[in-house]
């Protein structure tokens, strides 16, 4: 059996998580708030967007959402189906679209909120523990994005939004891990 050492994935996963854990919830929002502007200058009107839902001590998407819904946008999202290990596009701030919490703290939109066709997805966010420069992920291992990635059509445009600090040379990556267009930080694109 091979130990924690020999596993690169969990390896980065630690060392970025105790350089989100040194920064502390205040500078990572106050960080997330820029990387939202550049966000915004790139993408000021994506038509239909989905966003993940920030945890604490993760890059959050809030402030992009709040902007694109007040400019029409519709946002939807992610709504999980642990089951299957699934997740479908749900809109925000529709009737019946109170945000409830699942698993491991995970907001999302509750049963009430409309799922959206995945083809009219413009935009996706995609949350990660780490990006390198050409857009290769490492997620919480549990594929859900891989598998949504995966189903997008083919002019969607993915983001990775994080922060300066979760941006690595490189990312261990196997044959299903799927990567994004564009990474987005504090500083602007990578």
């Amino acid at each position: 059996m091979g130990c924690a050492n020999d596993n690169p994935k969990a390896n980065l996963r630690k060392e970025i998580g105790k350089r989100l854990a040194d920064l502390g919830e205040k500078e990572i929002r106050r960080r997330s708030a820029l990387a939202c502007g550049h966000l915004m200058e790139r993408y000021p009107s994506p038509g239909m967007a989905m966003a993940y839902l920030a945890m604490p001590g993760e890059a959050d998407p809030a402030g992009a959402i709040a902007m694109w819904r007040m400019r029409g946008v519709r946002v939807a999202a992610p709504r999980v189906n642990w089951a299957d290990k699934t997740m479908e596009p749900a809109l925000l701030g529709v009737d019946g679209g109170e945000l409830v919490e699942s698993r491991f703290g995970l907001r999302e939109p509750g049963p009430g909120a409309p799922v959206v066709s995945i083809d009219e997805i413009g935009l996706v966010i995609v949350p990660a523990l780490a990006y390198s420069r050409s857009g290769e992920r490492l997620g919480r291992g549990g594929g859900f994005y891989d598998r949504f990635l995966a189903r997008l059509s083919p002019g969607a445009v993915t983001v990775g939004l994080v922060l300066s600090c979760q941006v690595v040379d490189e990312v261990p990556a196997e044959a299903h891990d799927m990567s994004v267009g564009v990474v987005i930080t504090e500083d602007g694109p990578v």
